[in-house]
Order: C-alpha cells, then structure tokens, then sequence
C-alpha cells in the first residue's frame, strides 16, 4: 500500500474491532434496520471522524495491493451475500414484490452505507448518514408486500 500503510493498518485493526459489533445476521426487517442503525452508532461513537474501515482501507488501494482488494472484495461478497440471504428469505415468504431482485438490494444496502459514512465523516454529522439511513430503509420497505396466505 501507499506510504504510511503501518498507521493506517493499526488504525485499521481498531476500527475493525469496533465495526466487528455490526451483527451481520439479517432475519428480520428488525435486523436489517439495527445494521443500518449499528453502523450509524459506529460512526457517532468515532465523532463522526472515520468511516467504514473496510471502505476506508479500500480507498487505499493501489494496483499494486491485488491481494488486499481481493481480501475486501470477499468481506463485502461475504456481507452482500448475509443481505442477500435475507431478501431471498423474504421473498420466498411471498413478502416482497415479484420486481424485487435479493441481490440489487444487497449492493443497494451497503453502497448506500458506504456512501452515507463516507460522507458523515467528511461532514462529521450524523444527519446525513442517518437521513440516508432512512430513506435507503423507506426505498427497501417498498419492496415489502403483505403475504396472502
């Protein structure tokens, strides 16, 4: 990585182990809000002054780190996949719309994430984050339909 990388790093295995009390297990709408919230915790905990440690070291990467972006592309396929899961679940339930596609909202639910820490730190509030927070739950919610059973 670019110079500096050892700080970073460390700086890195502190937020990792903070942003590992992000539960990942989605089985429920509940869930899927308290990641959302988590990560939102997460960041008001750090003053708004660091963003997703994965996306932050994925920021850092160069094209001589290849191994690096291949280890994030696996935690956030390992993520997208646990969102995944659950739409797929919900769906099966009959409790999403038939347009509704399990992994679009998985991408949608962690880019629209990144994109709101990235820009609470730039900003260090948490009205942004939370704003898109709520509008990427509202966006998700609207593919949700009352099983007929």
């Amino acid at each position: 990585m670019a110079e500096g990388s050892n700080s970073e790093a460390r700086s890195f295995e502190g937020s990792y182990a903070s942003f590992s009390l992000v539960n990942y297990e989605i089985n429920s709408w509940k869930d899927l809000e308290k990641w959302f919230r988590a990560q939102v915790e997460l960041q008001k905990d750090y003053e708004m002054t660091r963003g997703c440690p994965f996306g932050t070291l994925g920021n850092e990467v160069t094209e001589n780190d290849e191994l690096v972006r291949q280890d994030l592309s696996l935690i956030f396929e390992v993520i997208k996949n646990k969102l995944a899961a659950f739409f797929v679940k919900e769906k099966a339930r009959g409790n999403l719309t038939r347009r509704a596609d399990a992994e679009r909202m998985a991408d949608f639910c962690i880019a629209s994430m990144q994109g709101a820490m990235l820009m609470g730190k730039i900003k260090r509030s948490s009205q942004t984050v939370e704003t898109t927070v709520q509008e990427a739950f509202g966006h998700l919610k609207s593919y949700f339909v009352k099983a007929r059973r």
